[in-house]
């Protein structure tokens, strides 16, 4: 049994690098995601399915999990990096104790752009993911994990204006609520 299960574990290493292979002829970034998720949800069902040794589920499980973290900053870059390039620096500069000085300016437009555009990104994100994902439910449990991630940022984003400003700033009222994103999201994630 033992050497069987050596014998799978170097099968396994081989498809990976095969998969690697493959992957990189892909023209962009996320398509190698899409193309890396797809396969290794398909090789996660077979070896399920064949009721194959736990460890070896397990390994391609977490590539899937690998890529599918990969496809959710992917995805919400896609439209929104400004916004998380924003949340990401600030919060750096938070952590190595620089003061809070924000630009108003930018933020305003942070704050701006986005509320104009959430519910059509949101409608993309559900569009995008439903093409790209050949299983239902691994769509539907990236769909998720992408809007649980924009609603994460997005949170961020609001707690780093509250730190910056003693009173809330002119275009704090153009902000939108998280209940509302929260709302929206439901729409798209019923069947999850």
């Amino acid at each position: 049994k033992e050497m069987l299960r050596k014998d799978l574990s170097t099968l396994q290493s081989l498809m990976s690098q095969l998969l690697m292979s493959i992957a990189n002829q892909h023209s962009t970034n996320k398509s190698k995601i899409v193309f890396l998720v797809n396969n290794y949800d398909s090789i996660g069902q077979v070896l399920a399915e064949r009721k194959v040794d736990r460890e070896e589920i397990e390994r391609c499980r977490e590539q899937l999990e690998r890529q599918r973290s990969l496809f959710v900053e992917e995805e919400l870059r896609q439209s929104y990096a400004r916004l998380i390039s924003f949340v990401q620096q600030t919060e750096s500069q938070q952590k190595s104790g620089q003061k809070l000085d924000l630009d108003e300016a930018l933020v305003s437009g942070l704050v701006r752009s986005f509320s104009s555009s959430w519910k059509a990104g949101i409608e993309q994100i559900n569009k995008n993911v439903l093409s790209y994902f050949s299983n239902f439910r691994n769509g539907m449990e990236i769909l998720k994990q992408v809007l649980t991630q924009l609603l994460l940022y997005y949170t961020r984003f609001q707690d780093i204006i509250r730190k910056a400003w003693k009173r809330p700033p002119a275009f704090a009222k153009d902000l939108v609520s998280t209940s509302a994103i929260l709302a929206e999201i439901k729409k798209y994630a019923l069947a999850i």
